[in-house]
């Protein structure tokens, strides 16, 4: 599935492959973190502030594009449609299809390669002060009574055992990275610490 993390290039922009799907981040307050608008020498740059679904990292995405291919008019509105639709995914969709030509990891010319840089100079630049008040969020392996420790299961391609094949140690930092399943009440059903056994999981819950 097309991701708004990925750096979209409309109409002669620019965008970067691999990233998992954008959902805003927010302040203490849960307030979303204000898209950033930048305009370097080579192009202009849209950094929004992502997070993925479990909140356990931080990254950046959004959109840019040469000033000498950029149509302004057209990069504008493609912004507007994506920020305040109220399917962000189908919107970007949308705009993908009408305007994405090349990637960040094959750029097809010195410019664009450059504006690719440019891009990721300001992120890296500014990143500290822009996700400022946004903390990342860590699973630990959830309580479980007054047990030091709570079952876990195998989990293949995507199907979860019924058969205990470990223990977990309550509160063990969980790896939310790997593969997970659903919990109840929000919690979700991951590879946990420190051994991190693959395909062995456990509850966690978001601290």
């Amino acid at each position: 599935m097309r991701s708004l993390a990925l750096l979209l290039a409309l109409y002669a922009g620019a965008v970067q492959a691999a990233a998992p799907a954008c959902a805003p981040m927010r302040n203490a307050a849960g307030y979303p973190l204000a898209p950033r608008w930048e305009s370097g020498a080579l192009g202009n740059h849209l950094i929004l502030m992502c997070t993925n679904a479990k909140q356990s990292q931080a990254f950046a995405g959004g959109l840019s594009c040469l000033h000498a291919d950029c149509n302004v008019n057209a990069f504008g509105a493609a912004l507007l449609k994506v920020l305040h639709a109220e399917d962000r995914q189908a919107a970007l969709d949308a705009e993908w299809d009408k305007g994405v030509k090349w990637t960040c990891d094959a750029p097809p010319t010195v410019a664009q390669a450059n504006l690719c840089n440019e891009r990721a100079a300001l992120i890296k630049a500014n990143w500290s002060r822009w996700s400022a008040g946004y903390a990342v969020a860590v699973w630990k392996v959830k309580a479980n009574g007054a047990a030091t420790t709570r079952p876990a299961y195998a989990l293949a391609n995507g199907v979860l055992g019924t058969k205990e094949v470990a223990r977990a140690q309550v509160g063990a930092i969980c790896n939310v990275i790997r593969p997970t399943a659903p919990a109840t009440g929000g919690d979700i059903r991951a590879e946990f610490g420190p051994a991190n056994a693959p395909g062995v999981v456990t509850i966690c819950s978001k601290q």
